[in-house]
């Protein structure tokens, strides 16, 4: 099977996981934000939040560096194994000993039983970070999809089942642990990957030269990302926090879904390709271009249709966050471009240049929060998503000095998408100050989706043909292989 397409596969198995597992993940998100309301729903988010710091670091960090290798040995997996069981373990505990004093910190009580009960999530992300490496290292998506769909599906049905028999905010608690569980369950049971009772001190140190990036990496990333979370709960109140934490959630559920399957592809992919100049331009061009076409209408989308889909989702409770929900929006065009250029970065081994242009981020992210923060949610909410266009869009220059592939050829493939999206939206926003008050906020949501998806599509015809044939070539290569077939029957 040619590498090609083995990445459009990989692509493929990745948006079935992120479809199925962010549908699943959107459900029971509706449901617990209608049941708790605001406050509980920002109380369980700032725990969860804490908890995913512990999570990136072990699951996330060394294990990248196993895809990096170029020649792996049996060593390397076990050695970076044992490390990250030991870790993870210990993390644990400290987050058990530690989570009332962290709920002092925010004045919230509450907080710290929550912490406790999440805290074997660090344990189960060591266990496994390297099987799960190892998949992506070979493009074998198909069984990460299988895996994180079973949990997500699993674990959502007790989630939403204790969210209806009234265990309001410990629903959720239920829901990732379980979740989490059989996700690692479902990666260990297909993984070949069994550890050695060995351990290398210097195939380790061979990792870490990548693994340090890495690591330090995801503490930028979660500066960056999650940072503003706890800001915005330390300053407002888990009220706010509420507000903010579901937009931001919308946005990340989008982003797990329409960007995710390209990232983790591309990293590998474009890893292979670093010493085949053509087809590493065709595959980091190609790459920007699908995934930007599919992310960016629907950001603006969600924004044009948010005042009807908020209410009519999540309940009148939730009616201050579709202001929040608008402003992120806005992010989350800039971000999922963000997303594919930081993985083609990864991918031709640059680390240390993805962790300088992070930790800017973070940096400018927390310090305009901090300075727009008595000005109110919104205004926060303002500052994060211009800290995304001030800090983002230099990226194709720093791809162009790693790979010969011009900025300017990198962002013109994405004039024509953009353009045909600044159509749709402009066509869809004056539907609806025309049907304003004439339609019910579910006739107006579906109206504006139908309208939107045909002007879009015409908008590329005319302006963006090479991108839909792109798109086109991207579903051929789905098709099954017929000597694939026919060796699976005899």
């Amino acid at each position: 099977m040619t590498s090609q397409r083995l990445a459009t596969l990989g692509v493929f198995w990745g948006v079935i996981e992120r479809a199925t597992t962010q549908g699943v993940s959107f459900v029971v998100v509706l449901l617990l934000a209608r049941l708790l309301g605001p406050e509980s729903y920002g109380l369980v988010a700032l725990a969860a939040t804490i908890a995913l710091l512990g999570q990136s670091l072990l699951g996330e960090t060394f294990s990248q560096a196993l895809i990096q290798q170029k020649a792996l040995a049996p060593a390397h997996a076990s050695s970076l194994f044992w490390i990250l069981l030991g870790a993870g373990l210990i993390a644990t505990v400290l987050q058990i000993v530690l989570a009332d004093s962290v709920a002092a910190v925010f004045a919230e009580p509450e907080l710290g039983p929550i912490l406790r009960a999440l805290s074997p999530l660090l344990f189960i992300a060591a266990l496994q970070a390297v099987p799960a490496a190892l998949f992506k290292r070979e493009l074998k998506f198909r069984a990460l999809a299988a895996a994180f769909v079973n949990g997500t599906v699993f674990g959502g049905i007790a989630g939403v089942a204790l969210a209806y028999s009234g265990f309001g905010a410990w629903s959720i608690v239920a829901n990732l642990l379980l979740q989490n569980a059989l996700i690692t369950a479902s990666i260990w049971r297909q993984s070949p990957f069994r550890p050695l009772l060995a351990y290398s001190s210097s195939r380790l140190f061979e990792l870490w030269s990548y693994g340090q990036y890495t690591l330090l990496l995801r503490v930028a990333a979660f500066t960056a990302n999650q940072g503003p979370r706890i800001l915005v709960g330390y300053l407002f109140g888990p009220l706010a926090l509420g507000a903010f934490s579901l937009g931001l959630r919308l946005i990340e559920m989008l982003y797990q879904l329409l960007t995710l399957p390209a990232v983790n592809v591309a990293i590998a992919m474009i890893a292979k390709l670093r010493d085949e100049p053509k087809g590493l331009e065709r595959a980091i061009l190609e790459v920007t271009q699908l995934s930007v076409m599919v992310s960016a209408p629907v950001f603006v989308m969600l924004a044009l249709i948010a005042p009807f889909a908020v209410p009519l989702l999540f309940g009148s409770n939730w009616t201050e966050s579709i202001e929040i929900i608008q402003i992120l929006c806005a992010y989350g065009v800039v971000g999922s471009c963000g997303l594919i250029w930081g993985s083609i970065v990864a991918g031709l081994g640059r680390p240390d240049i993805t962790l300088r242009t992070t930790t800017i981020a973070a940096i400018v992210s927390l310090v305009v929060l901090l300075l727009t923060a008595r000005y109110g949610l919104a205004a926060a909410s303002i500052a994060f998503v211009i800290r995304g266009y001030v800090t983002l869009p230099f990226m194709p220059v720093v791809i162009a000095q790693l790979t010969g592939i011009t900025a300017q050829k990198q962002y013109g493939v994405l004039v024509p998408i953009l353009g045909s999206v600044a159509i749709m939206g402009g066509v869809v926003e004056g539907l609806i100050i025309m049907l304003s008050g004439l339609l019910s906020p579910l006739d107006n949501a579906t109206h504006d989706r139908a309208l939107g998806a045909l002007i879009y599509t015409l908008a590329l015809y005319v302006f963006a043909p090479t991108a839909l044939r792109l798109s086109a070539s991207f579903l051929a290569h789905l098709r099954p292989n017929r000597h694939i077939l026919e060796a699976r029957s005899s």
